[in-house]
């Protein structure tokens, strides 16, 4: 009797024990959920956010909304545009704080807000797609920085900025493509061999004749009157690349000259009324902005600003410069200070840059690093001199005082020539180039590979970033005194080639792709983020001005060079 006493007391213990556990754990979780939960009150509804959009949003790089795109089969299952009164309008469109009432932050904090879509009849969107960019800014403090944006799917998108420096800001929000703008620019990448074309030039004696070149061999047959072509890949160093054959009896393909772009003319596209609309309209800011106050931390002082961070970009874990949405710098008094670590200082260059050599690959956005470069630090060039400011030759320049050398080299086929060019000039690709490099050479090598990729379909780029791999990936096995990073895409407002023919949304789907195709490297690789700098700054055309241009020079030497 005694020992069944015991027995149901001990049962009775067991039922609390568990009881007081699962009142506990519920009560944990209600308290988790509740704080990652806010509420954003618009004219006709309150909206509750989950937590897939608190903070920076998605977590994971393989989601398409961690780089605030949408994928190519998903724009495509919508039609064609045919009313453009139905797209997200930025007179309608809202925007409102999601965490507090207020206004006011201390230096430090995140500032929520959630952005509310309206098409062009005041209606209320209820799907995804669009993609906005976002800013908070302080234009007497020469002040900016990016701000994160999540698209909940639903009509509204969340949007996080830091509280980086004390005042007002205002933090303002761009429609920048319009999911109607989006299908349409994808589909016609499937639609057309390029939104711009590459010429070769035949020439044997009195006999020439220009044909059209792509890097796929399949699409240059079907999208073209060609019956065969000119294999081009070897001569192109691996990176694929091909040319309608001469239809002269007369010329071969051994008989190829000159290439160029410009003159060659460019393919019409075909988007519907609507769609043009949408795109001729180009990146527009919404008419409402949001206000906000931070508190200054620093007392009698007028301003302060956050901490800058104490671990050297060097000794930073550049792991995760390919997992975080957070901004990666911002503009204070017109300088670009950057967030995840301490950056370059101008006068570590000479100890820094000593008996090393910089590889500096890509196209003109890279070539303008160089130039920069020439001055900078007073390397003097060793190459001939540039006949015209849009040069496509190698070129190299020498510093003797601190033995460091410079060299930008053009990317190999598909590259737009300034006009009929040499083929051979342009032939060397970036993977051929990085076999060459002397393996105890101490190097930098940085690669930039974009604005000439944009005219063509997306998986071009990603058959060019796969080549690049294999050569970063052995070299970087047989040299460990080099370091190697990825200049990613910028953004930009407007080209002078065309808004469609090459837009800038596809520098957020090449940063998806080298996410990709790098894995297994993120640790030896760095990613230079160059969109940050361009979206608080609203760059308007695809060249970066100087101020950039120098932020991201910086940017790159702080992760080469190790402060002591």
């Amino acid at each position: 009797m005694e020992q069944s006493y015991k027995h149901k007391k001990i049962r009775i213990l067991i039922v609390t024990a568990l009881l007081v556990m699962t009142l506990a754990f519920t009560f944990q979780h209600t308290n988790v959920f509740q704080t990652q939960v806010f509420h954003a009150s618009t004219e006709t509804t309150e909206l509750m956010i989950s937590n897939t959009s608190y903070g920076y949003g998605i977590s994971d790089p393989r989601d398409p909304r961690f780089y605030n795109i949408m994928l190519e089969e998903d724009a495509l299952m919508f039609k064609s545009c045919k009313d453009v009164t139905k797209a997200a309008s930025i007179n309608h469109s809202k925007i409102s704080l999601a965490d507090r009432v207020s206004g006011t932050y201390n230096i430090g904090e995140d500032i929520r807000a959630i952005v509310t879509l309206y098409d062009g009849y005041g209606k209320r969107k209820h799907s995804g797609g669009d993609q906005l960019r976002a800013t908070i800014e302080n234009k007497v403090l020469k002040a900016s920085a990016p701000c994160v944006v999540t698209d909940n799917n639903d009509g509204t998108q969340a949007v996080t900025c830091e509280a980086l420096w004390s005042g007002t800001s205002t933090i303002q929000v761009t429609l920048a493509y319009t999911r109607e703008a989006i299908t349409a620019i994808y589909r016609i990448r499937t639609q057309v061999l390029s939104t711009r074309y590459i010429g070769l030039k035949f020439r044997s004696g009195s006999y020439e004749e220009t044909t059209i070149c792509h890097p796929n061999a399949t699409h240059l047959l079907k999208l073209t009157n060609y019956t065969d072509v000119c294999d081009m890949t070897e001569v192109n160093f691996g990176m694929s690349f091909y040319c309608g054959k001469p239809q002269n009896k007369h010329l071969q393909c051994q008989d190829m000259q000159l290439v160029e772009a410009v003159n060659i003319p460019a393919p019409e596209l075909q988007f519907t009324g609507c769609e043009n609309i949408l795109l001729e309209r180009g990146q527009q800011t919404l008419k409402q902005n949001l206000a906000v106050n931070v508190r200054n931390k620093n007392g009698d002082s007028p301003h302060s600003i956050i901490e800058k961070p104490s671990i050297p970009c060097a000794k930073y874990n550049i792991t995760l410069l390919w997992l975080s949405r957070e901004p990666t710098g911002f503009f204070y008094d017109g300088k670009w200070n950057l967030r995840n670590c301490l950056g370059f200082q101008q006068n570590y260059y000479q100890t820094c840059l000593k008996n090393r050599r910089l590889y500096v690959f890509g196209d003109s956005t890279s070539r303008a690093w160089y130039k920069t470069i020439l001055k900078r630090f007073q390397c003097r060039q060793t190459t001939e001199k540039w006949q015209f400011e849009k040069w496509k030759k190698d070129s190299e320049c020498y510093n003797r005082q601190i033995n460091f050398k410079v060299g930008w080299y053009p990317q190999a086929q598909p590259f737009f020539a300034r006009t009929w060019d040499d083929m051979r000039a342009a032939l060397y690709s970036i993977s051929g180039r990085i076999d060459r490099i002397p393996r105890k050479e101490r190097a930098i090598i940085v690669i930039h590979s974009y604005m000439h990729m944009v005219a063509f379909h997306h998986s071009v780029f990603k058959q060019k970033m796969e080549i690049i791999r294999e050569s970063v990936d052995k070299f970087l096995r047989n040299n460990k005194q080099s370091i190697v990073m990825i200049k990613a895409p910028h953004t930009y407002e407007d080209t002078p080639a065309g808004k469609y023919r090459l837009s800038d949304y596809f520098g957020y789907v090449y940063s998806k792709i080298l996410y990709e195709v790098f894995e297994g490297l993120h640790d030896r690789v760095v990613l230079l983020n160059n969109r940050d700098t361009t979206i608080a700054q609203h760059v308007e055309w695809n060249h970066p001005p100087k101020n950039i241009i120098n932020a991201m020079i910086d940017q790159m030497l702080s992760y080469a060079c190790i402060m002591k």
